[in-house]
């Protein structure tokens, strides 16, 4: 397309300008993540009212620029002069960050479907960590819009070269594969694990996460996401566990640097679940991230080769 020429020509001349400017985007929505973190789990809209500290006072514009407020402030509201928590500005430059990642890392226009991928992550993955809780409405909004923006974008599954019915049709059927095979995965080894201890091993929410991020990165993607996911726990769990910490110590102190400027309620809202393990949201997401940006080609070249010697012993 036409569009699509106009911006590769503008990019090739100032490379810096776009990762400039999605860099910016990117803090500007996690601006709005944090948000969203905050008020879904207890169902207030992420829209009315604005933002407010915790003594009631409005914040205006000008204080709730991404990462600098953080940084002028002094880690303290001027308002009232309570603690205003670093993991603002942290989420705020990560997903900056990501958003720049993706458009470097990424062809068009795989690069604006992979900041909302990761910007949808970002959001379950602080949630998760929060509450130990995965929002159905979040995960299936995830899985629906996988598969309704591989119909439209065939290039998330290599399926760009096609005529342009055929690709968007063949994308969208490997995004409802990689959606029932992740789902598929994640439910059996859910109900495997739980019969060996028990006691239940993992949530539901983590069945239609690897599930959703299935819709956007294909099958490959839900199962580097799922065992990528597990070593990214564990090489957080050990650490600690040679330190004498028990895993919800870690949650713990994660929870308590977030002093909400929403209301002193938030802390006994987070709270609720810190003393319940890990969560495993955070490194599915940090799997998929993983994928996405790095690991894409040479995970899916190794499944492809290991299909093609499977298929040599075929009948």
């Amino acid at each position: 397309m036409a569009y699509c020429d106009d911006i590769r020509a503008v990019n090739a001349e100032f490379p810096a300008f776009f990762t400039t400017v999605f860099a910016l985007l990117g803090a500007m929505v996690g601006s709005f993540l944090n948000v969203c973190i905050y008020r879904i789990p207890k169902g207030a809209s992420v829209v009315s009212p604005g933002s407010r500290c915790a003594c009631g006072a409005p914040i205006p514009w000008w204080r709730n620029l991404p990462v600098l407020a953080w940084l002028i402030w002094g880690r303290r509201t001027p308002c009232c002069g309570r603690a205003y928590s670093p993991r603002y500005a942290v989420v705020e430059a990560f997903v900056g960050a990501l958003f720049a990642a993706c458009w470097v890392l990424l062809p068009w226009p795989v690069a604006p479907v992979g900041m909302l991928l990761c910007a949808w992550l970002v959001t379950l993955a602080f949630i998760d960590l929060d509450t130990m809780y995965l929002p159905d409405s979040l995960n299936i909004g995830l899985a629906v819009a996988g598969v309704a923006l591989s119909a439209f974008v065939p290039a998330l599954h290599a399926r760009e070269h096609l005529p342009a019915l055929a690709a968007g049709a063949l994308s969208a059927g490997d995004a409802l594969l990689g959606l029932a095979l992740g789902t598929a995965l994640v439910y059996w080894f859910r109900l495997l694990a739980g019969w060996l201890m028990n006691r239940e091993a993992m949530g539901e929410g983590d069945v239609i996460l690897v599930g959703a991020i299935g819709a956007f990165l294909g099958w490959q993607g839900a199962l580097f996401s799922f065992f990528g996911g597990a070593v990214y726990g564990t090489l957080f769990v050990i650490p600690r566990m040679l330190l004498g910490r028990k895993p919800s110590e870690g949650l713990r102190l994660s929870n308590a640097s977030h002093a909400s400027l929403e209301g002193d309620e938030a802390d006994e809202a987070i709270a609720s679940g810190q003393d319940m393990g890990i969560p495993f949201g955070p490194w599915i997401a940090l799997a998929a991230v993983s994928y996405l940006l790095f690991f894409k080609k040479p995970v899916d070249a190794y499944f492809a080769s290991f299909l093609e010697v499977f298929a040599e012993f075929r009948p």
